[in-house]
């Protein structure tokens, strides 16, 4: 992202708009996400598989598994985050509270649809009021219609969009072109669990050891499965991408 000497001034608040119409602290909080791991959402004809990459801390007294990357929300709603790994554990617990009050409310599953709207009218004040900043997270947001499972993603800006496979994080635009190229038009929970996995290798320059993968599996009425390392490693066994444990400090998501 370039700016011109006249530009600059209108990047100190994430108020002011730019001559051009830019807000560079958007911007500035969607730079920061692409320096987090890639992570994907793709659904299939019963769920939403999740996959992230997670940067292994640089210690080995670390545990690797306490880097959560997706995140049970409620029965039949999860998320996937890159980003700032603290904005994105504020984000996951507004969106449990909200459902914890439509459950209370209601009795039932918050729709997916007004979940995401919630999310994104919280991201969008962030921008709209001085003395804050944007949310430097991305999210991918997995829930069902009937038994019909949804995919939305949601940015620092508050925008949402539907997809039915997507990526967030490092490398997002190659590893989406990624996917769309290999997106099968029918799928079962294994063609897009492998189709996960192949698209966030797409987003890593090395090979990766399988603990440096957070996966969880989401169906309907259910709560989010997350994978233990050893089932991550049987499953993932034999692909080429998977190489020895390197950990690099990095906090973030």
């Amino acid at each position: 992202m370039e700016m011109q000497p006249g530009q600059m001034a209108y990047d100190r608040a994430s108020t002011v708009f730019s001559p051009d119409g830019r807000l560079f602290q958007v911007e500035y909080a969607l730079q920061a996400i692409q320096m987090g791991g890639t992570a994907v959402a793709v659904t299939y004809e019963n769920g939403v598989v999740f996959v992230a990459y997670r940067n292994l801390p640089v210690s080995q007294l670390a545990e690797s598994g306490s880097i959560e990357k997706s995140f049970a929300l409620d029965a039949g709603l999860g998320c996937v985050t890159a980003g700032l790994i603290a904005d994105s554990r504020v984000l996951v617990d507004f969106l449990r509270l909200e459902a914890q009050r439509y459950r209370i409310t209601f009795g039932e599953t918050i729709p997916l649809a007004l979940l995401a709207g919630a999310l994104g009218t919280h991201l969008q004040q962030f921008t709209q009021f001085g003395g804050t900043r944007p949310f430097a997270v991305s999210l991918l947001l997995g829930g069902f219609t009937g038994t019909k499972p949804e995919l939305i993603e949601l940015d620092p800006s508050g925008a949402t969009i539907g997809w039915k496979a997507y990526a967030i994080g490092r490398n997002r635009r190659q590893v989406a072109d990624f996917m769309e190229e290999k997106l099968p038009e029918k799928r079962d929970e294994d063609a897009a669990f492998r189709l996960a996995v192949q698209a966030v290798a797409e987003g890593s320059p090395t090979p990766f050891p399988a603990e440096a993968l957070d996966i969880a599996i989401l169906e309907s009425g259910e709560e989010l499965r997350r994978l233990p390392t050893a089932e991550v490693a049987r499953r993932v066994q034999g692909m080429p991408f998977i190489g020895t444990a390197e950990r690099a400090g990095n906090r973030r998501a």
